[in-house]
């Protein structure tokens, strides 16, 4: 039967050495899951005819071997009442029945074998259901776990990263502060030079008015002694 086989399989597979060869643990692990159920559902329909068939059995051959019984007791009567003829045709049923009744037995023995080994199947095989399913939990744990630890490093790097940028920042306004300093000694020492200038300028101007004054003064005398002239 293909179940057998089936089951066979799935009860002796090695669920971590599976998961180990696995491309992806959690898609196998759920599969395994999936064929098991469906196993287990087809291995209960299969161990319920096995039983029944098995019950079936029993109650035949308690029947035949009754029935074999009852031959026995009508051939006995027979003998007492000296009727052979009568005697030898219910031992003949007798022999069918016994025959019957070694046919059933040998059949007995087989469905009882094979009701216990899908039972037994059946237990383990459920055994192993619930293996897969705390696997299939461990795993979705791992992974969430996994992917948890994946974030956080992600944003490690992105700390990282965001660090190097606050450096190379750091390093920049450090050039720009640079530049600033010397643009401000720049502008100082062109302060000092406008200052320079200013004070040049004041100097030129007071010589200006100093000269000026000089030639006004010589043009006051110059038009007083004119005047003074006219008047004599």
């Amino acid at each position: 039967m293909k179940i057998f086989k089936r089951v066979t399989e799935l009860v002796k597979a090695n669920i971590n050495h599976l998961l180990d060869q696995a491309e992806d643990p959690e898609v196998m692990v759920k599969q395994i899951i999936r064929d098991m159920e469906e196993s287990i559902i087809e291995m209960r329909r299969e161990t319920v005819r096995a039983v029944s068939r098995q019950k079936q059995i029993e109650k035949k051959l308690l029947a035949t071997e009754n029935l074999s019984a009852d031959y026995a007791s009508k051939a006995g009567l027979a003998i007492d009442q000296n009727d052979e003829a009568l005697a030898r045709k219910i031992l003949e049923k007798k022999v069918q029945a016994d025959h019957q009744i070694e046919l059933l037995s040998k059949e007995l023995i087989d469905a009882k074998a094979t009701s216990e080994q899908l039972k037994n199947d059946l237990v383990e095989l459920e055994d192993k259901v619930q293996v897969a399913r705390r696997k299939k939990e461990e795993l979705i744990r791992r992974k969430r776990s996994a992917e948890a630890k994946l974030r956080i490093q992600e944003s490690a790097n992105k700390a990282r990263q965001g660090v190097k940028s606050a450096a190379g920042k750091i390093s920049g306004f450090a050039d720009s502060e640079a530049s600033i300093e010397n643009y401000e000694d720049a502008i100082i020492n062109l302060e000092a030079d406008a200052e320079a200038a200013r004070e040049i300028l004041e100097i030129e101007k007071e010589g200006d008015v100093d000269l000026d004054k000089m030639e006004k003064e010589k043009a006051i005398e110059e038009e007083l002694a004119k005047l003074k002239q006219n008047r004599k």
